[in-house]
């Protein structure tokens, strides 16, 4: 059966004979644009069905490729990062649920604020507590104090405290003021590296020390006073921030994973 090669209006089939030996080429695709005719169009080859897209979520099971011309997932763009299903729609990942170093979640820049507030709340006491260790009470030195002579003999005659054994006391709460300093900073730099506890203990420390310290020193450096408590209810206060709190979070759902 053969019709005219300009037509489209039948199939076209090669006549049986006698083999040459040459074999013309069967035509790919005799209908490029789509059959028209009023007769059955030849069937095509067999193909396999082309295996599904991959959800959002789920990996390509093994030994399996993805399929040409699969289309992007929504609000997925070519070159794009994994784009997340929040409650407007598709977007990228919340604060600090990016990928960051070694695929970790990156560190919000709250976090990095939160340490330097802490650290500087903590260095005017590593600096007093290493002077003060090394002090020597005497009369100028109780002159320069700020506070009225009299009030301090009168305290020091109360308590029997010799000027030997006023030094002795002042070196031991400065050794006290820089262990607690040192502890401070230290809660704040592994706070800052990813633990949750560490915040709420500066939490505590902040709560406990606080306001003493600000009634303790509020009568000769008021201004001193309220800057260092500031500096460290400001700190702990961005550590307990919602992007804090989700970094945190998620660091804590990748070493559940991981173990």
């Amino acid at each position: 059966m053969s019709s005219n090669p300009g037509q489209h209006d039948a199939p076209q089939y090669y006549r049986p004979g006698p083999s040459t030996g040459r074999y013309p080429q069967y035509p790919q695709n005799p209908y490029p644009h789509g059959w028209h005719g009023g007769s059955t169009p030849p069937a095509s080859p067999q193909q396999s069905p082309a295996a599904p897209a991959p959800q959002p979520g789920t990996t390509p099971q093994p030994g399996t490729t993805p399929q040409p011309g699969a289309a992007p997932q929504p609000g997925q763009q070519a070159g794009q990062g994994p784009q997340w299903n929040t409650a407007s729609g598709w977007g990228p990942p919340p604060a600090g649920l990016g990928s960051g170093p070694q695929g970790r979640p990156a560190r919000p820049r709250q976090v990095v604020t939160a340490l330097v507030a802490l650290v500087a709340a903590a260095l005017p006491f590593v600096v007093m507590g290493i002077g003060a260790m090394f002090a020597t009470i005497n009369d100028a030195v109780l002159d320069d104090t700020g506070l009225p002579r009299a009030d301090i003999d009168a305290a020091l005659a109360q308590t029997g405290l010799t000027m030997d054994q006023l030094t002795q006391f002042v070196r031991v709460m400065g050794g006290v003021f820089l262990v607690l300093a040192l502890v401070w900073i230290a809660l704040a730099v592994v706070a800052f590296l990813g633990a949750g506890g560490a915040r709420i203990a500066l939490a505590v420390l902040a709560g406990v020390y606080g306001i003493p310290l600000l009634l303790l020193m509020a009568p000769t450096t008021p201004l001193f006073a309220v800057l260092v408590v500031a500096l460290s209810v400001a700190g702990v206060t961005l550590l307990f921030g919602r992007p804090a709190k989700e970094w945190y979070a998620t660091r804590k759902l990748g070493a559940a994973s991981r173990s």
